[in-house]
């Protein structure tokens, strides 16, 4: 109490003005992650243009929360020249000045949020003042790019660096109509590229970098543009929201498909099993007012799909909120997790679930996203040989280099599975078997070696983890038995899938 009254007088001595209160909030950004050990981020320009942008609209009546989605804050770091998808951020507003930034002096719990830039802004209306920080880890330096053009038929030069770990960039343009291209790079050296890029029509366009590491790929930068004269996109939606439940179905399928198809993937199958899943989710979200992957009673996808759906090997799921279906996608194609489930190669069906309704007197619109793949695996098909090629899709996927089939470690997978279901223990390490210690005897050419069980009704429903995307990996060894488990239900597969490095 001692300090917070002390802080106040120190506060009053001096008149507040937004430049006082935004150099405050500054110091305290640089001193809090320098009091936890950490490097402090460097104040970027661009993002405190944004941050006062986003401050404005928290005290805008048109925002209630002041909380901005995910469309309203790309648009705003992007209009200010910066391109950090999804950068961390909070907003404090407050009926007086100095409340705002003594409530923000007393935080202490952002330091952690990975960080590299910062902008601090401060908006002031009348006796009330909103504050907003923006905390961004940035993927990729990119060379000043126009924001807008007048005119149709447009082409400009992007150039721009990865910072490392990422190296390997590809460049996306999604066109006014939802396609989205990808653009042949100029220039392609390691972690530096070039693009020409083209904006044949009028109207907004989302420029994407994307960027790989071991790790797999990931969203470095992300920008609008706006072709045609200026407010394209405003402070509307960028393009007009669907009205009924099927065309916001039809309009989100286009939308993902077109991605998919950008990356070089399949598209996805409408299937109205999975629709009326996504459905009767979103419709109980609405109706009992929460947001979230886990229901309230402790339910998950697992549990809505066991209930309601044919048997799937695999399934995921997005979930988007915003006054519209589409401005709901948006977030979820922006947002990393939710990203993954539209570009996997698991995945080969969609369901669409999407509920209007109307909140404090504005429309929002509550879209769940289900994927899945039904089993498909033929009695006749070879499992192994099966998995094997699941594999091969996904290293392909990730432009990684093609895996060796090893001979020497598909027996250590095949005679380890065996043991694992007799013990019912999905585990590399048994007390009759230790993997990794099997193969250094096995192959004395392997540097390192990785395992990853499981247990599917597919068995080629591999997971993408981190040892399948190691692009240091190159020999590999499936084991696959089919069998009853007490622990995991009767005629499932176990494989067991090992992954070596050379010296």
């Amino acid at each position: 109490m001692m300090l917070t009254a002390a802080l106040t007088v120190l506060l009053a001595a001096a008149p507040l003005t937004t430049e006082s209160m935004e150099q405050q909030a500054a110091q305290h950004v640089l001193r809090e992650f320098e009091r936890v050990g950490r490097r402090a981020p460097a104040q970027d320009p661009a993002l405190a243009e944004a941050a006062r942008r986003l401050a404005r609209e928290a005290l805008s009546t048109r925002n209630p929360s002041g909380v901005p989605d995910l469309h309203s804050l790309t648009l705003a770091v992007s209009d200010s020249g910066a391109a950090d998808p999804s950068p961390f951020h909070f907003v404090i507003r407050a009926w007086a000045h100095a409340h705002a930034i003594e409530t923000f002096l007393a935080r202490k719990d952002f330091n952690t949020a990975p960080a590299s830039h910062f902008g601090v802004g401060v908006v002031t209306a009348g006796e009330r003042a909103a504050l907003f920080l923006l905390l961004a880890d940035r993927k990729a330096t990119l060379q000043r790019f126009p924001r807008n053009f007048p005119r149709a038929g447009a082409t400009q030069v992007l150039c721009g660096e990865l910072t490392p770990p990422l190296t390997g960039a590809d460049v996306y343009v999604s066109v006014p109509d939802g396609n989205v291209e990808r653009v042949p790079l100029m220039r392609n050296a390691g972690a530096k590229f070039c693009a020409q890029l083209k904006f044949p029509k009028v109207g907004g366009y989302t420029v994407e970098v994307l960027g790989r590491s071991a790790k797999g790929p990931e969203v470095a930068a992300l920008f609008l543009v706006d072709v045609g004269g200026p407010s394209q996109r405003g402070g509307e939606e960028p393009v007009a929201e669907p009205t009924t439940v099927e065309e916001a179905r039809q309009a989100i399928l286009r939308r993902i498909n077109s991605l998919r198809l950008a990356y070089g993937l399949s598209a996805l199958t409408p299937d109205p099993a999975l629709d009326t899943v996504a459905q009767a989710y979103s419709d109980r979200m609405a109706r009992e007012g929460f947001f979230a992957h886990v229901a309230p009673d402790g339910t998950d996808l697992r549990g809505r799909m066991a209930a309601s759906a044919p048997a799937y090997r695999s399934a995921g799921e997005n979930l988007g909120m915003a006054s519209g279906p589409l401005s709901a996608h948006f977030g979820i194609e922006h947002s990393p997790g939710h990203r993954k489930n539209l570009l996997s190669t698991q995945f080969t069906h969609a369901g669409i679930g999407v509920t209007f309704q109307t909140v404090d007197g504005r429309p929002q619109a509550i879209v769940t996203e289900v994927f899945s793949a039904p089993v498909q695996l033929s009695a006749r098909a070879d499992p192994v040989v099966e998995t094997y090629k699941a594999l091969e899709v996904i290293r392909k996927q990730y432009k990684l280099p093609p895996l060796k089939r090893s001979e020497a470690l598909e027996q250590i997978a095949t005679d380890h599975v065996k043991r694992a279901l007799r013990q019912d223990t999905p585990k590399a390490h048994l007390p009759d078997s230790n993997v990794h210690e099997r193969v250094f005897r096995a192959l004395q050419s392997a540097r390192s070696a990785a395992v990853d069980i499981y247990v599917a009704e597919d068995p080629t429903a591999a997971p993408e983890s981190k040892s399948l995307l190691d692009a240091r990996n190159n020999q590999v060894g499936v084991g696959i038995i089919r069998g009853d488990s007490l622990t995991f239900g009767k005629d499932r597969y176990w494989v067991v899938v090992i992954y070596t490095t050379p010296r």
